[in-house]
Formats: C-alpha cells, structure tokens, sequence
C-alpha cells in the first residue's frame, strides 16, 4: 500500500503525510512555522528517505530563519 503524500501550502514540496503534524505543510514548515518537531531528514536523490521533502524553501521561511534579507 502506498503512503497518501500531500502537497506542501508553503514551500510547494511534495511530503509524505504521514511525517509531518500539519496536513498542509511539510515536516520542515510545519517546524520553522509553528515549532512542531522536524523530520530528521536523510537525503538520497534530492529527496528526504523519510518524508520525501524536497528541500524547496518559500522566501517566507527564508526570511524567518535569516537566510535571505
């Protein structure tokens, strides 16, 4: 059976639902965003192994953590 994967409302990345606290958002905006625990990402192929984010950031979330001005 396969994993329901979502669409991240941020970042644009698919997800592995089931990974992250937030239907909407993947692992890694759901953590800059509201503080919920981030996967703890493994990356193979442009891919999390285990949450399948692709590392795609928003300028939003960007801001947020200082890496663009």
């Amino acid at each position: 059976m396969e994993k329901q994967r979502g669409i991240c409302d941020e970042c644009g990345s698919e997800f592995l639902l089931s990974a992250s606290k937030m239907k909407g958002l993947c692992p890694e905006c759901s953590h800059i965003l509201y503080g919920y625990e981030n996967c703890e990402h493994v990356f193979k192929n442009g891919r999390c192994e285990k949450c399948l984010w692709d590392g795609s950031r928003s300028q939003f979330t960007k801001n947020i953590q200082g890496e663009e001005k």
